[in-house]
């Protein structure tokens, strides 16, 4: 009985202590056998370091559903600048597709981290009319790069991006 009574009660201050040095050691430990690593194969580990500071570049510049909004609201500006006669029949025929698909809710922007995806349903999510939830009328999921009509990358949409580039040259005009 004595003996339990002399024992010396840890308190929970110190308790907690302990804990937080034993993962603080933890940490030092795996950093400092990560330097070593690094010293014994710096090829591998500048690809380690190379693949996550290009994911992370990747991931920050994703471009969400607002950028992919107001890009086509930018593009549909920039050709409603330029007269019929000279606009770009492809670029004005892309964008306003996507317009219409985006005025219709049938334009959807899916992030997926490193990239976004921007693709086309048939109808659009609040409907409820049986061919639009019954599961047998969709397309199955491995055609589903059918329905992507455009990817974002780095800060931009690389479709619309590129159907841009000349918008306000009509390809009819230099045919010859």
């Amino acid at each position: 009985m004595a003996n339990a009574a002399t024992k010396v009660k840890i308190s929970l201050l110190r308790r907690l202590g302990n804990y937080f040095g034993n993962i603080l050691n933890d940490y030092k430990t795996v950093g400092l056998e990560t330097v070593q690593d690094i010293k014994d194969s710096s090829v591998k580990a500048s690809v380690y370091l190379t693949g996550f500071v290009a994911a992370g570049i990747l991931i920050k510049s994703n471009p969400t559903a607002s950028d992919l909004n107001n890009t086509l609201i930018e593009s549909a500006h920039e050709l409603s600048l330029v007269g019929s006669a000279i606009r770009n029949k492809d670029s004005d025929s892309f964008v306003d597709s996507l317009r219409s698909a985006q005025r219709d809710g049938r334009l959807h922007h899916t992030n997926l981290g490193l990239v976004s995806l921007v693709w086309l349903s048939d109808h659009r999510d609040e409907l409820d009319l049986y061919a639009a939830q019954c599961k047998y009328t969709h397309l199955p999921w491995y055609e589903f790069h059918k329905r992507v009509v455009d990817i974002g990358v780095l800060g931009k949409f690389v479709t619309l991006s590129r159907k841009m580039q000349n918008y306000d040259v009509s390809t009819d005009e230099w045919k010859e």
